[in-house]
């Protein structure tokens, strides 16, 4: 079992976002250890993540560290309210290719759609005419890279029409250093709040 290796799936619905986070055991799909289910004009300001579908027991939040400041920093913290990390939107590095920075307190990654062509074809997608209407049904790859610039994992969109998506650890030595709550959070957040 490897819980930074998960696995994010989004479920269509009108009125709410919802996801569901597996781990992955053995290469393939393990037990639900997170369940997402907010209704869509809450979500940007705080993302309760419970255990399992019953939201009887929460497994952690992401909420933006400043009230409406939803291009701000967000604050990963557990059941208790601590914070066990955060993550924030690189505005001025995204108007060419989507980037995020991603800490635990101590270290930081950077989260980065792995393709800039791609990204740049992706912008230019939702311009044209009745063609921007459309689903975009290219697959999203982002990479995640310590400070260093090595990569610890990429996050890859697995379907075409579905949200379905794999974090796939490349280093288990860096990646290991980070929280699977807020690698979860991460993973949500490229869905979430990326406008696409």
């Amino acid at each position: 079992m490897d819980m930074n290796q998960l696995i994010v799936e989004q479920r269509i619905t009108p009125l709410v976002n919802r996801y569901e986070i597996y781990e992955v055991s053995n290469g393939t799909k393990g037990a639900m250890i997170s369940f997402v289910e907010q209704k869509r004009l809450a979500f940007k300001e705080e993302i309760h993540f419970y255990t399992d579908k019953t939201k009887q027991s929460l497994a952690f939040r992401v909420k933006a560290e400043k009230v409406m400041d939803v291009h701000g920093k967000f604050l990963v913290t557990d059941d208790s309210g601590n914070v066990i990390g955060w993550t924030r939107k690189a505005f001025k590095a995204s108007l060419l290719r989507s980037t995020w920075q991603l800490s635990n307190n101590q270290q930081q990654m950077t989260v980065t759609e792995k393709s800039q062509a791609f990204a740049i074809f992706r912008r230019v997608w939702g311009f044209m005419p009745f063609i921007g209407d459309l689903p975009f049904v290219f697959k999203y790859h982002f990479i995640f890279q310590d400070e260093t610039g090595a990569t610890a994992a990429e996050y890859i969109k697995t379907t075409r029409l579905r949200d379905h998506y794999e974090l796939h650890p490349i280093n288990h030595e860096l990646l290991d250093t980070f929280d699977w709550r807020i690698l979860a959070a991460q993973c949500v957040l490229l869905d979430a709040l990326q406008d696409r």
